[in-house]
């Protein structure tokens, strides 16, 4: 079960067909190369505060995030909040939320992943989707938390 969240390529398919062109306030560069931004690395040790959690082998757990974001000069394309971590089959990524373009200051964008895991998990962070490399953001406050907890 993915909450009702649209895959990465749905939704990028999605915010191609928006566009961000006609956003008020907040002026598009053109020039500007596309990259992901990692906004926060997470320590592997929070996977195993989950019920699911095991050392290795397969399992899946559903962890609560979120992220404050500080955009001093406004979002000129949308915000596309992910969750990417490597495990045995390789990189995966898992979208979190998406932020319309606009002239606000700060955003929060969060929501509930399914993590499904293949053996042990070697790197996780929170990532910006497809964000233009000179836009300014600063990351005020994060949390990622599973669902269920263990038992000590």
């Amino acid at each position: 079960m993915m909450f009702n969240r649209k895959s990465v390529q749905a939704a990028t398919e999605t915010l191609r067909h928006s566009g961000s062109s006609a956003v008020p306030g907040v002026k598009a560069v053109p020039s500007a190369k596309i990259r992901d931004k990692r906004v926060a690395d997470i320590s592997l040790s929070v996977l195993s505060n989950h019920g699911n959690w095991k050392p290795s082998g397969p399992w899946s757990g559903v962890y609560d995030l979120a992220v404050w974001l500080r955009l001093p000069q406004g979002a000129t394309r949308p915000l596309q909040l992910a969750l990417r971590y490597t495990d045995q089959r390789g990189e995966n990524t898992v979208l979190v939320d998406i932020c319309k373009p606009g002239s606000f200051k700060s955003a929060l964008l969060n929501g509930s992943v399914e993590v499904n895991v293949s053996g042990r998990v070697k790197d996780m962070a929170l990532y910006l989707l497809s964000l233009p490399s000179d836009l300014p953001v600063g990351l005020d406050e994060w949390h990622f938390l599973p669902q269920i907890k263990r038992s000590r």
